[in-house]
């Protein structure tokens, strides 16, 4: 499956700062600057962490 890296990028930064400014969890800012930095497959990896259903980045 070939992804959408800079839309799913964008996601993980969205759903890091939901996640910080919502519920204040820390952790997840760190997260959000560390997507802009992430390899492909480090992205996916947060991206499998945070519950995004990777199937919507997919390029077909």
């Amino acid at each position: 499956m070939t992804i959408d890296v800079d839309a799913l990028r964008e996601a993980v930064r969205n759903e890091c700062g939901a996640a910080f400014f919502g519920g204040g969890i820390g952790p997840a800012l760190l997260d959000a600057f560390d997507a802009d930095r992430a390899s492909p497959e480090e992205l996916i990896d947060m991206a499998r962490r945070w519950g995004i259903d990777l199937r919507k980045y997919r390029i077909d």
